[in-house]
C-alpha cells in the first residue's frame, strides 16, 4: 500500500464522501482490495492519484480563461 515510509511523517485528514462512493470503499474493504478497511482503502487512493498527479505536473498546469465573444 501507498504510505509514508517513516509512519511519523503521516498527517490525518478527514473527508465526506458521497454515499455511494463510500459503500463502493466498503465493498473494496470487504473484498481485501487495496487495504482492511474503508479509511485504508481510501488512503492507498488518494496517496496514489497524489502521487501521479505530481509526477504529471498537475500543480503546474493553467486552465486557459474562456473566450468572452
Amino acid at each position: 500500500m501507498a504510505r509514508p515510509e517513516n509512519r511519523s511523517e503521516a498527517r490525518s485528514v478527514s473527508l465526506t464522501l458521497p454515499e455511494e462512493a463510500f459503500n463502493y470503499l466498503v465493498l473494496l474493504a470487504a473484498l481485501g482490495k487495496l487495504g482492511r478497511t474503508e479509511n485504508e482503502v481510501a488512503t492507498h487512493i488518494l496517496v496514489r492519484e497524489a502521487y501521479a498527479m505530481h509526477q504529471r505536473g498537475f500543480h503546474e498546469q493553467r486552465i486557459p480563461v474562456a473566450d468572452q465573444t
